[in-house]
């Protein structure tokens, strides 16, 4: 081969080479943002995943996301042992003698906070067959419940949760709660309407309707319920149902049998 040959070859390789990197940079160019796209469309997915499924986890990295994950023995939560997470959850821990959205003594030793959303199908399993298995401890003194408003499942999320508000401005709240769960379908997402929350409002006893419609609509009360969820959020609580009982953090839906056996487990720590 002469010198020109080879001189000519090496250009043509070279060109060749050049035409290559530029299609991979081209389908590059193309592809990247459709690959972030496909990403963020899981990561959002999963995150709507978490919000109903039974036990959930907290967003990982978030301090509420070191919660111990149940063994398959295990009966009942363990207590939180990390200082911070213990923190953030005593913070929620209201203890409000005038709270209109808790139900049980103040001074109860076990304070449970639920993290709930009216159109999450867990938390109507949670309403309809937790919540009554824990009507003797709240009687006896044992339990104080604390409802927290997380309302990001659907649309009308945030409008249930400002009428369930309402409704507890005027004393009704539980029975707010246990009208709009008794409806709910426990395998869907409903949607409510402004009409059909005052409708389970009358259904519940609330005394003044316009009232509450007023109430249920008030940008004050819409506040409320915005800061609620991005605080919750900001502490790593991003799924419903979730609970904090006294130093123990349950994310997801558990049985009430667990649900109960942690609570009696926290009630005893208390009395040690």
């Amino acid at each position: 081969m002469t010198t020109n040959d080879s001189t000519a070859s090496s250009t043509e390789k070279k060109a060749v080479a050049e035409q290559e990197t530029n299609i991979y940079k081209t389908l590059f160019m193309v592809t990247a943002p459709v690959t972030a796209l496909l990403a963020g469309a899981c990561v959002w997915m999963g995150g709507q995943l978490s919000s109903t499924s039974p036990a959930s986890q907290a967003t990982p990295g978030t301090p509420a996301a070191s919660a111990q994950m149940p063994s398959a023995e295990q009966s009942a939560e363990p207590s939180q042992t990390n200082a911070n997470n213990l923190a953030i959850m005593n913070s929620f821990m209201r203890h409000d003698p005038n709270d209109q959205q808790a139900k049980g003594d103040v001074n109860a030793p076990v304070t449970m906070v639920v993290f709930s959303d009216f159109a999450c199908p867990y938390c109507t399993k949670f309403a309809r067959e937790i919540d009554p298995a824990l009507a003797d401890l709240v009687e006896d003194g044992t339990l104080r419940v604390e409802w927290y408003d997380l309302a990001q499942i659907t649309d009308s999320s945030p409008l249930a949760a400002q009428a369930g508000i309402a409704a507890g401005e005027q004393g009704k709240f539980w029975e707010f709660h246990d009208v709009v769960y008794a409806a709910a379908d426990p395998t869907g997402h409903p949607q409510y309407s402004e009409q059909a929350l005052v409708d389970f409002a009358q259904k519940a006893g609330v005394p003044d309707l316009d009232k509450f419609r007023e109430t249920m609509l008030s940008d004050h009360t819409a506040a409320k319920v915005k800061a609620a969820k991005e605080r919750a959020h900001q502490n790593g609580i991003t799924g419903t149902p979730a609970m904090f009982i006294n130093k123990a953090f349950v994310s997801g839906y558990r049985d009430a049998a667990y649900i109960r056996n942690t609570i009696l487990d926290q009630a005893a720590q208390s009395a040690s």
